[in-house]
């Protein structure tokens, strides 16, 4: 096994970000830069500044956070995050957001994070549970004069699904 290979699954292990990451993070384009902003700032802390200055006020969301379809507009999105996020705020503020993968390609950015989360308030009806949740996403997002103009989420959330499934399911499985 080779030194760097041998670091790489050791941060890894140690829940770091790979080396090879941080490399591609300094050779990312505009589409990545606007991305991981979006993704760090405005996901990671809730962050109405970060959203302001990255996403489109016609921004489409398909998120899970709004089981009728998809969110249109930056108006509707801002309270629909922050709800969520208020509800599920960090487990560790200082560091809310470990980026696992992140590229971009021309106008397009992919972003995959862990976000470790506790069920801290009520959230669609469903009581403060107290406990902690593993949030599994990837964003792939389509930037438009400098700004994220679609979002499209696709989410291994299993403890947030099971959580959820008493209020969510009805309003899912029509």
């Amino acid at each position: 096994m080779t030194t760097r290979r041998a670091l790489i699954l050791a941060a890894a292990a140690a829940g770091a970000a790979s080396p090879a990451l941080a490399q591609d993070r300094r050779r990312g384009g505009r589409s990545l830069m606007i991305a991981l902003d979006y993704v760090e700032n405005f996901l990671g802390r809730a962050d109405v500044a970060a959203a302001d200055r990255t996403l489109d006020p016609n921004i489409v969301v398909n998120t899970g956070l709004s089981p009728q379809g998809p969110i249109r507009g930056l108006a509707a999105y801002k309270p629909i995050f922050l709800d969520f996020h208020g509800a599920f705020p960090p487990v560790d503020p200082a560091s809310p957001m470990k980026i696992i993968d992140a590229f971009d390609v021309r106008d397009r950015a992919v972003v995959r994070f862990h976000f470790r989360a506790r069920h801290t308030r009520g959230y669609f009806g469903l009581s403060a549970t107290n406990r902690e949740i593993l949030l599994d996403e990837t964003h792939v997002m389509r930037i438009s004069r400098g700004k994220v103009v679609e979002n499209v989420v696709s989410a291994t959330n299993l403890e947030f699904e099971m959580l959820m499934a008493p209020v969510l399911t009805p309003l899912i499985l029509r």
